[in-house]
């Protein structure tokens, strides 16, 4: 009796369960098809007279929505306009980037738009507010060694100061008198720091380093030329070596480098807090430096400056969140973080300060903390920017400084973003076989290692002792390398069969050149190797 009792009870039990399964599967399948509108950012800025950043309007589909959306605008001003024009049709799961033009002659101030979204029987709204500013005014200056480039837009003074006693980089970049830019020593300030892949050590003597604005001992780089335009400072620097003692210089006798760098500052049009700062940078030694991470640009900021903002996320260009991370302190660096959009800002409590945009870089950037007091103390980071300065090498590239809010810069960088086509970056890579030091011998010696560009691999070239000793097979499998590198492929690795018989015992240079289908080349850093066959 007992036991029937507990079959039935467990039949009816199991029935409850299938009843109410069926019934959960019945509401999921009877859920209606529904999309999501979104329009990002919900605030744009723009100048009369100019077009505005992109803002990214999309429909995010659920429950099996297919149907396409007709977004239209109410609000839109007479003479302002929008590309593409409203109404605009989206396609479920896609999305659409959205500009607005203002006349010359509009006034300023907000512009309240709201939108509907219809589609398949449901209809959304969103809504955003274009701020139309005054045109910037721009003018330059010189007040003793200090250049000045200065934007007025009657709300805001943004200003650029260039200090020709230290090469021209950049000591200044303020909003309304607040200065990011830490200015401690002649290794910090916003410029160009470059570096050889040979000499990576600075105790050692050989050290090659060149920094924009002087030496360690506090000597400033020469200036050789300037020219200052109502929106233009335009300059060329001949750098220091950043360590003269290793050149038979010292304090007070510094040693200048084999390097020129030119630099045009300009503003960036229709905003009045974004500056483009185009570097030229000249290689006219007759030596090879080899590849190495550049500092193009080093960015570092006061203390007060302290969180790091960036995009880290799959999906860029998407006004997907950003990130924000506190940079350990020295003597640690940050690990690599991964930066698709290729900005990043240091923000304070109420998250405005400086945001660096640097187009054709790698995905990744790096940093640190010196928590250390005032001067002392300062934050720093640099985007990934790898470069070989062989004989007449020349890197050309851009950088852009966005005073304010990291959320309202953000807009200004996807517009910009859309005219870069190029890269003047070398490949990345290294050399892990055979290493400094080795003994090789016999005819199939191995030499590999890794490689990867912002354009495809074109050849994997192998030197032994200056001169090609053939092509390297490339493409072979490092799942490694694409899982420390977010965006590289799993075949990045390359090999060669070395016959070492060919060439007389002793010491001998190994190298790899690689060079991508722009022509970029990088040469990785050599292995002094000992060749010892019988």
């Amino acid at each position: 009796m007992h036991w029937r009792n507990a079959v039935r009870g467990t039949a009816s039990l199991a029935g409850l369960i299938f009843t109410l399964s069926c019934a959960n599967r019945q509401a999921q399948t009877s859920s209606p098809a529904d999309f999501r509108f979104s329009v990002n950012p919900i605030s744009l800025a723009v100048a009369v007279g100019a077009t505005s950043p992109p803002s990214l309007f999309s429909v995010t589909p659920s429950n099996g929505f297919s149907a396409s959306v007709v977004v239209d605008v109410t609000g839109l001003p007479d003479g302002v306009t929008s590309a593409p024009a409203f109404p605009l049709t989206l396609k479920a799961g896609h999305a659409q980037n959205v500009s607005f033009s203002v006349p010359p002659t509009f006034e300023t101030g907000l512009i309240p738009l709201r939108f509907s979204a219809t589609g398949g029987g449901v209809s959304k709204s969103g809504s955003m507010n274009i701020d139309v500013t005054p045109q910037p005014i721009t003018q330059s200056y010189q007040q003793g060694t200090m250049l000045f480039l200065q934007s007025n837009t009657g709300a805001d003074i943004v200003r650029v100061g260039l200090d020709t006693a230290s090469g021209a980089s950049i000591t200044e970049f303020s909003l309304n008198g607040v200065n990011y830019v830490n200015t401690n020593d002649p290794g910090r300030e916003v410029q160009a720091g470059l570096w050889d892949g040979d000499n990576a050590d600075q105790s050692k003597p050989g050290f090659w380093g060149t920094v924009q604005a002087g030496d360690h001992n506090f000597n400033g780089s020469p200036v050789l030329t300037q020219t200052l335009d109502t929106a233009l400072i335009y300059t060329k620097t001949q750098p220091l070596h950043w360590i003269p003692e290793y050149f038979g210089g010292g304090s007070g006798d510094p040693r200048p480098s084999d390097i020129f760098i030119e630099q045009w500052l300009t503003l960036v049009a229709g905003h009045g807090r974004a500056f483009k700062v185009h570097y030229r940078i000249t290689h006219f030694g007759t030596d090879t430096h080899t590849n190495a991470g550049q500092e193009c640009p080093a960015v570092y900021v006061n203390r007060g400056f302290d969180t790091f903002q960036y995009y880290s996320g799959s999906d860029p260009w998407t006004y997907d969140s950003i990130a924000n991370y506190v940079m350990p302190d020295l003597p640690n660096l940050s690990p690599l973080l991964y930066t698709p959009e290729h900005w990043g800002a240091y923000v304070d409590s109420n998250n405005s300060g400086i945001t660096v945009y640097t187009p054709g870089s790698y995905p990744y950037t790096v940093g640190f903390n010196n928590p250390g007091p005032p001067p002392d103390g300062t934050n720093d980071f640099s985007p990934s920017t790898t470069f070989t300065w062989y004989p007449g090498a020349v890197l050309e590239f851009d950088f852009y400084m966005i005073a304010g809010q990291a959320v309202d810069a953000r807009p200004i960088v996807y517009e910009l973003q859309k005219e870069q086509t190029s890269t003047p970056f070398a490949p990345w890579g290294v050399l892990e076989a055979p290493l400094s030091g080795d003994t090789v011998r016999g005819t199939g010696a191995l030499i590999g290692g890794w490689a990867f560009a912002l354009r495809p691999v074109k050849s994997v070239e192998i030197l032994v002792d200056g001169s090609s000793a053939g092509l390297a097979s490339y493409g072979l499998s490092r799942p490694d390398v694409a899982s420390a590198f977010p965006e590289q492929s799993n075949n990045t690795g390359f090999q060669f069969s070395f016959d070492t018989t060919k060439f007389a015992n002793g010491t001998h240079s190994v190298n790899a050149r690689i060079t991508d289908s722009a022509g970029n080349i990088a040469i990785l850093p050599t292995a002094q190797i000992t060749i010892a066959n019988p």
